[in-house]
């Protein structure tokens, strides 16, 4: 009598309970914002009738996806359905029916289950929200130095701090990674204490910059601005670790704080200061003037005595002179030609035939009389 007593027990709470799971559920969440990257969702429960277990959802359910968000429907521990566009869906292939969507044959089916494991749920659905938004402000305590393949001025060193933004875009492959709710400070650290997946992008930043210097050929002056191409480069690194693996790609990155070390300093300002000169031959003659203004200065307070300075200056101001002359003479083309010392290239007057060259001191005297 007493073993009968327990069967009745027992399907009357197998009944009793899956007649609590019967009500249809809605699923909603607000957006995921910046500090959370996989939530599970809970059911909408404002009148209190539905209080069945909270691992089961009926065939027949909704689920409401805001914009920015995914959904997944796991059902018996395996993903079997994804959504990544906002909107509301019905959950048509959960594994428990429901009376009231006409899975009348299910429910019987799981009420047989319920009864072989003493009223006990054998099942378990559930469904997850996965953040679709880009993750900004991604950064970290600690500065890199790294050498830069620099298609013009060669290799320099720097040292900089990174600063980017991700975005998951395969939920499946990231909750695969995961497997729980996840906030953003689990996943990604904090700066003082970055995690795996931030050290990553780190650790490609090297091969990163080799791409934007070696094959892409972005000037150092222009890395800063141009923030696409090291985007590109970044994930292209790192693609089968963020993407493959973790469906994850980076969305911007930003290099800050960065500082050239002395001598690839010294080497950037020397180079642009010849391009200049070479592009405007004006710009030659106005350092000469200046060169020229200091020099007098300098001889007027010559403790030799000032004759002594500009006797200096003299000789100097002739070379100086001589130019001038040819920057004019040739307006930024090549000195060579029948008026310069074939030589060292420096114009010579026609009119007044010298012996010798005013700048290298070379004999010219056969010169001009081949020329006469």
């Amino acid at each position: 009598m007493g073993f009968i007593s327990n069967v009745t027990g027992t399907l009357s709470d197998s009944i009793s309970s899956e007649l609590k799971d019967q009500h249809l559920e809605t699923f909603r969440t607000d957006s995921l914002g910046q500090d959370i990257l996989v939530k599970r969702a809970v059911r909408q429960n404002s009148f209190g009738r539905n209080q069945g277990s909270s691992e089961i959802i009926s065939a027949g359910s909704k689920v409401i996806i805001p914009a920015g968000t995914y959904a997944l429907m796991i059902d018996n521990g395996k993903i079997v359905d994804s959504v990544t566009e906002p909107g509301i869906y019905t959950w048509e292939n959960s594994s428990s029916g429901s009376i009231l969507s006409g899975g009348v044959k299910s429910v019987m089916g799981d009420v047989f289950d319920r009864f072989r494991f003493a009223g006990e749920v054998t099942k378990s659905q559930r469904i997850y929200f996965v953040n679709g938004l880009e993750i900004m402000n991604q950064t970290s305590n600690e500065s890199l130095h790294l050498p830069y393949p620099d298609p013009v001025y060669g290799t320099l060193y720097f040292k900089f701090k990174i600063m980017f933004s991700f975005r998951i875009v395969d939920p499946v492959r990231f909750f695969k990674k995961t497997g729980k709710a996840t906030t953003v400070y689990d996943y990604m650290g904090s700066p003082a204490l970055p995690k795996q997946p931030f050290t990553e992008v780190q650790d490609h930043m090297e091969e990163a910059l080799n791409l934007c210097g070696s094959r892409d050929k972005v000037p150092f002056p222009q890395l800063l601005s141009n923030k696409s191409k090291l985007k590109d480069a970044v994930n292209e690194t790192i693609s089968e670790v963020w993407y493959e693996q973790r469906g994850m790609v980076v969305e911007s990155i930003a290099m800050t704080g960065l500082t050239l070390d002395e001598a690839s300093r010294k080497r950037v300002e020397q180079f642009d200061s010849a391009k200049i000169f070479a592009d405007d031959p004006a710009a030659l003659q106005a350092l000469v003037a200046l060169g020229l203004t200091k020099a007098m200065n300098s001889a007027a307070s010559n403790p030799a005595g000032a004759m002594t300075g500009f006797a200096g200056l003299g000789m100097a101001g002739t070379v100086a002179g001589n130019i001038q002359n040819g920057v004019s003479a040739f307006g930024g083309q090549s000195v060579t030609g029948p008026e310069t010392c074939p030589f060292c290239g420096t114009p010579l007057p026609l009119q007044k035939p010298l012996e010798y060259c005013p700048a290298c001191n070379a004999d010219i005297r056969s010169y001009f009389q081949g020329m006469s």
